[in-house]
């Protein structure tokens, strides 16, 4: 039986339940061995007479000793009888020298008599206190319990006790928190490198904890993230291989149109032209989905350079107005300050061009778009923002975040009759991700969505 303690300890020693329960033994036998240091500490410094008793004392002892070399009984009587102590002067045999009659409850204590300076003990009564005389003779003073330093003694000591198991309590508790603090943390950047995409990320390398239960935690989060990272790897795979596998048959489809156009009657022409349409709606479909296929993969080849922000979105409003519907605008207002970042010029084109597409496509026939440019700080980091704000009717609040994934639709038949794949601002965010920048959107409060390219500013 006793070597089955040591194999207990062995097994379960980096299991928590077992780490936290030597944790707080640990805080049971500190704050039991300081609080019993603690008080025998007070009792040595506290449970004796202050001073100024002993001064009293020590006088009554001068007193009475001139009273007996006078060897004047009656007046060493009356003297005793008259102070503001009960005490007697005794002699060799422990009894009165004078005739004055000693209690019983007094002459059975004077077998616990104690020294002036000695310790009178923890519990409040009335000690008897023995001062040596000359001749062998004995002042024996019964201290008021009034003046017992027991009463101070109570009050330190149930001061000290709280102050001990608080001061311990907190040590332990900052220990205790920071052991399990450290590993959380952990665990929380690697989740939150996971969330961000980072695949790479090993929990169990990054956590380094003792504990048996993080441990498996962390072996859980890394196969997690390698079904995740095979999901996802699986699906850009697919898409990526559908995509290019359409295109053939699509560009086969193109050419035997084009060729069919020349030989079909002006009364099927119609028909035939109409399945164009369609067949160029699928092929920008797939050119869509490769370029969100190459921008999520960081495939992209990017290249970054000193860019003018106003100069390339005022080449694309301008390429916008050829195509607005009737009572359509498009307001292109001029920066004030220079709007020069490091950004690449074809990602730039892209997400302006999709934007204003977006805004133009959802705002109505009566849409009014307005672009331009505005500094702002976010997270304590300076960005020119590149915003798009039309008069529409705005996004649901709930769906304002969501707008930005791939294949995203707000209202499925509305999209689908206005041609929307749910791929240009998706590709917007991947385009400005790429370039260390942002993008947001929200409604405006006079109605409309408001939309801003955030290009951080290189000091």
């Amino acid at each position: 039986m006793p070597s089955l303690a040591p194999q207990f300890v062995k097994r379960h020693k980096r299991n928590l339940a077992f780490e936290l329960f030597s944790y707080m033994s640990g805080v049971v036998l500190c704050i039991l061995l300081l609080q019993t240091a603690t008080e025998q500490a007070l009792i040595r410094t506290m449970l004796v007479l202050p001073d100024t008793v002993k001064e009293k004392m020590r006088d009554l002892a001068t007193q009475a000793n001139v009273l007996i070399e006078d060897g004047d009984m009656d007046e060493l009587a009356d003297w005793e009888s008259a102070q503001p102590y009960y005490l007697f002067v005794l002699g060799k045999n422990n009894q009165p020298i004078t005739h004055r009659d000693m209690h019983p409850h007094f002459e059975f204590k004077l077998k616990f008599l104690r020294e002036l300076g000695g310790n009178m003990g923890e519990r409040v009564n009335k000690p008897l206190i023995g001062i040596p005389l000359g001749n062998k003779n004995t002042l024996v003073i019964q201290l008021p319990s009034e003046l017992h330093p027991a009463h101070r003694f109570l009050n330190y000591l149930n001061a000290s006790k709280v102050v001990i198991a608080l001061a311990i309590v907190i040590l332990f508790s900052l220990i205790l928190a920071r052991k399990l603090q450290q590993p959380l943390n952990r665990l929380r950047e690697a989740s939150h490198r996971l969330a961000q995409g980072d695949f790479k990320v090993n929990v169990v390398n990054e956590l380094q904890s003792p504990a048996s239960e993080f441990n498996q935690l962390a072996q859980d989060f890394d196969q997690m993230s390698r079904q995740i990272h095979s999901l996802a790897e699986k699906q850009k795979r697919l898409l990526r291989d559908v995509s290019h596998e359409l295109r053939t048959p699509l560009a086969r489809q193109n050419l035997a149109l084009h060729l069919l156009k020349h030989k079909v009657s002006d009364s099927e022409l119609e028909l035939v032209k109409r399945v164009e349409r369609e067949v160029e709606e699928m092929d920008n479909l797939v050119a869509e989905i490769l370029t969100f296929s190459r921008l999520e993969n960081a495939r992209y080849e990017l290249s970054l350079k000193p860019v003018s922000l106003e100069t390339y979105a005022d080449s694309q409003v301008k390429q916008s107005k050829l195509d607005l519907r009737d009572n359509q605008t498009v307001k292109f207002w001029p920066a004030s300050e220079p709007t020069q970042v490091l950004a690449d010029e074809r990602l730039v084109v892209r997400c302006v061009r999709n934007l204003l597409t977006n805004s133009l496509k959802y705002a109505g026939d009566n849409a009014i778009v307005d672009v331009f440019f505005y500094r702002t700080k976010v997270n304590s980091k300076d960005y020119i923002a590149l915003a798009v704000q039309d008069n529409g009717p705005g996004i649901a609040e709930g769906q304002l975040k969501t707008v930005f994934q791939p294949f995203t639709r707000i209202e499925a038949s509305r999209d689908k009759k206005l041609g929307g794949y749910g791929l240009g601002l998706a590709i917007v965010k991947e385009s400005m991700q790429l370039m260390g920048g942002e993008v947001s959107a929200r409604n405006r409060k006079d109605g409309g969505l408001h939309i801003e390219l955030l290009f951080p500013i290189e000091l």
